[in-house]
């Protein structure tokens, strides 16, 4: 006997919002999974950006670069690195060079490598839970 869409219940890993996320997609985990697989399909495209940015020295590219990848953290209930990203874009608004930014850059970095790897954790998560 199938287990009715409703009855199915995934828990998210944190540091994944659960609810957040549950109720931005009414709970329909195949929706979740899609977009989850539709933001990995983006994110390396967007850290190229950041990077080339950086590397640059451009500080109004790297705010506009930040600000492109900061809604997929809302769309994957992410919401502590959107707001970091939030911060970041706020800091490059005051900096007066990009060495003022080296500490918040590197920090944010790291944060955004380890969300992918979160991201591409749970979107696998998820397509085993969807395939049951």
């Amino acid at each position: 006997m199938n287990q009715s869409f409703a009855d199915k219940t995934f828990v998210f890993n944190e540091p994944i919002k659960a609810q957040y996320i549950i109720d931005l997609y009414s709970g329909d985990y195949v929706m979740i999974e899609e977009t989850f697989t539709d933001v990995l399909g983006e994110y390396a495209s967007l850290l190229e950006n950041i990077d080339a940015a950086y590397q640059a020295k451009d500080i109004v590219a790297l705010k506009r670069a930040v600000h492109k990848i900061k809604p997929l953290f809302g769309f994957t209930g992410l919401l502590s690195i959107q707001s970091q990203c939030l911060d970041f874009e706020e800091a490059c608004e005051t900096a007066p060079s990009l060495h003022v930014l080296t500490t918040g850059f590197t920090a944010l970095k790291n944060s955004l490598l380890q969300t992918r790897a979160i991201i591409e954790e749970e979107k696998e998560r998820l397509t085993l839970f969807n395939r049951r």
